[in-house]
């Protein structure tokens, strides 16, 4: 087998991820699995992957063992702990507090190193120490979990009060954490704030800042790696310094070079995406300074080994399989390009061999974007993170700019300190913001293409990519790889007309925002209605929802609100149910009925979808005579008027949850959707059944 070591570390890292979302009873018997595949196939070519599968699944319940477990010792308890704040810390929903992770080094009086995440505390700034009362609970089952986990965070702790404040902590991170304040400062000073927070992003990772509107435009148009600082940024800022290839295996160059991807990596602050990309660019550097060839695919799979020893939970960063997936995209690419240069020579005449070199270089280009966009869509839908349909178009058009927008940020912070080339450093500003204005406004017009929004069934769409995945492998070891393509194009056609039929009239109504309080979003066939409810929160939550689900047109927004604030609902139709009569009814969508009571101690919305009832409260209403539904959607509260067969919440700690008995409750502590096909069937995802203690 070729790339031994490649296949041994991408098997050692989906080994971790495998191991990291089953349940604890699994792990031991997929390890011995795993150890009996590897003897019986120890003389067949697949023996490497299955070692490195099985080396992966013993290190994960080692890691559990060693650092998972005896923090569990903690949960439940409260418990007098010395805290210091860490660099991610951001403001709380509480005015004076932040949230993020805290590194514990106290316990009791006793010595303790390890990590919690906090929703509120009350802290300043990243470094700070303090003393304070925690209760200590274990991570919640929702989409955050493994992000949590990925970063070494294992418990959840609640701040309980006694608050004391202690002197700052030395560490090196939170000097390195200012340094790179101070650099994004004085990189903003002579440009506008827009543009000053995406070169602050785009080269030092510094995204607190960053407004939302700028990471939702990239975002749509398929370039949100740009804003993370990764492979990409470190090999063009290291190609800054390379001098020309005649001076590659120059080893003082070698060796300044490698100094400056450790101070560049340290800097960022460690991100997964940072630490592959340095860590393959390390091994490069160092097979220039032995004279030794240097294989992309075998280093990678040694980043992976390395990153995924340091934490066993590593492999569940989204950055971490964004970036290993866009590096087999980048090389099926190469590989592609290399078998097209082969099967198509340059011509002869000066005219056609410049004008096929160009071909080429854009041919590279255009496979090099492609392959890495389809590489990546399967990690984006997995995780429920928006596919644009543009991303191949802007990453042609953006991407380029980048090292430009880069060189002339490191340039300005060369010089800004420097009071006597001030000049200089106003000119540079302002180049920097006329690159970077036009950017904005090629990133913002894909943006707005109509394709830039993708709404795909996570469930269907990861289905149909592993087929794909399955004909590739047919092919490629029947050495057929050339018939894949057409192949792949039926199957992919084909794929696209069921989904979208079966898609059509499909009703999702889906719980948003506060957990106490969400708003309900129903959608169908590219429309949608928002039942309202809540505050400010609720309804960012709302827009980035819609935008997460392609934009559909909103053509009823009902709000249910007692004695409503003033919002701005931007273009919304907002209809006020305190405006309406006691009641009304109202078709909406397609062949939908929505039913509104209003009375002086609630509202009431009533969804009925063919012969279901899907019911949403504000308030606690009291009518004449009560409504039967099969669906609440449960808030603060309940009332007797409404009678439901099952109840679903976003907490589990309502005050009405024990008066629920004998009905079906289900709990959700992410987004819990209820999807109807009218007249056939209806499918709860991602809830729970809530037992009542």
């Amino acid at each position: 087998m070729k790339r031994k070591l490649a296949c041994f570390g991408m098997a050692f890292a989906l080994a971790e991820l495998f191991a990291a979302n089953m349940p604890p009873l699994v792990l031991v018997p997929a390890a011995a699995l795993f150890a009996l595949l590897v003897f019986l196939f120890w003389h067949y070519d697949i023996r490497i992957p299955l070692l490195g599968s099985l080396c992966g699944t013993v290190f994960f319940l080692l890691f559990i063992l060693v650092n998972v477990l005896p923090l569990q010792q903690w949960v439940g308890q409260q418990v007098r702990c010395t805290v210091t704040v860490e660099t991610d810390a951001a403001r709380s929903y509480r005015d004076g507090y932040l949230r993020g992770t805290l590194r514990v080094t106290q316990c009791d009086g006793e010595a303790a190193d390890f990590l919690v995440n906090c929703a509120a505390f009350p802290a300043a700034k990243p470094g700070e120490c303090f003393s304070a009362d925690f209760l200590f609970l274990p991570l919640e089952e929702n989409a955050y979990r493994t992000s949590y986990q990925s970063n070494g965070v294992y418990l959840q702790a609640e701040y309980q009060g006694n608050y004391c404040l202690l002197p700052e902590s030395s560490a090196p991170r939170f000097a390195l954490f200012q340094l790179r304040q101070n650099l994004s400062n004085l990189l903003q000073r002579w440009m506008p704030a827009e543009e000053g927070e995406l070169e602050a992003a785009m080269l030092l990772g510094s995204k607190d800042e960053l407004r939302d509107s700028i990471q939702d435009s990239f975002r749509a148009a398929g370039v949100s790696h740009l804003l993370a600082v990764s492979g990409l940024h470190v090999a063009l800022l290291c190609g800054i310094f390379s001098f020309g290839r005649h001076r590659r295996f120059l080893r003082p160059l070698i060796l300044l070079r490698a100094a400056l991807v450790v101070f560049y990596m340290v800097l960022t602050g460690l991100p997964i995406s940072v630490l592959r990309a340095g860590f393959v660019f390390l091994l490069a550097l160092a097979g220039d300074f032995f004279l030794q060839p240097v294989d992309l695919l075998t280093s990678t799979g040694a980043a992976a080994v390395v990153i995924s020893l340091q934490n066993a939970y590593a492999p569940c960063d989204v950055g971490f399989q964004l970036s290993f997936c866009a590096v087999l995209g980048v090389q099926a690419a190469g590989t592609l390009f290399r078998w097209e240069k082969g099967v198509f020579p340059a011509p002869e005449g000066r005219f056609f061999r410049l004008f096929y070199a160009l071909l080429l270089r854009f041919l590279e280009t255009f496979q090099v974007a492609l392959f890495a966009s389809i590489a990546t869509m399967p990690v984006l839908i997995a995780h429920g993170l928006t596919a644009s349909g543009v991303s191949l178009l802007t990453n042609l058009l953006v991407v380029w700019m980048l090292q430009p927008a880069l060189l002339l940020g490191v340039f300005s912070l060369f010089i800004a300190p420097i009071s006597a080339l001030e000049p200089v450093s106003h000119l540079l500003g302002l180049l920097l913001t006329v690159w970077l204005r036009w950017m904005l406004v090629i990133v913002n017009w894909c943006a707005s293409l109509p394709m830039a929004y993708i709404d795909l069934p996570r469930r269907y769409t990861l289905l149909v990519f592993a087929v794909l995945g399955i004909l590739a492998f047919v092919f490629w070891k029947n050495r057929q790889m050339i018939w894949y393509l057409p192949a792949a194009t039926v199957c992919g056609v084909f794929a696209l007309v069921l989904g979208v039929r079966a898609e059509r009239d499909v009703v999702r109504i889906s719980m948003v925002g506060a957990d106490n309080n969400p708003c309900v979003v129903c959608t169908q066939n590219g429309e949608a209605l928002i039942l309202f409810r809540g505050g400010q929160s609720n309804l960012n939550a709302v827009n980035s929802y819609l935008a997460e689900r392609a934009q559909p047109d909103v053509v009823g927004f009902v709000d249910l609100r007692q004695s409503p604030s003033e919002l701005n609902f931007d273009d919304f139709p907002v209809e006020s149910i305190e405006n309406m009569p006691a009641y009304s009814t109202q078709d909406i969508l397609d062949d939908l009925t929505l039913d509104l009571y209003h009375d002086e101690s609630g509202n009431l919305a009533v969804l009925e979808i063919a012969d279901r009832h899907i019911a949403v409260m504000a308030g606690n209403i009291r009518l004449q005579q009560p409504v039967n539904v099969d669906v609440i959607c449960a808030a603060g509260a309940l009332s007797d008027s409404v009678r439901a067969d099952t109840i679903i919440t976003c907490t589990d700690t309502a005050k009405w949850i024990s008066n629920a008995a004998g009905k079906n409750l289900l709990y959700s502590s992410d987004v819990p959707v209820i999807l109807i096909r009218p007249g056939i069937s209806v499918v709860y995802e991602e809830v729970e059944p809530l037992a009542l203690q």
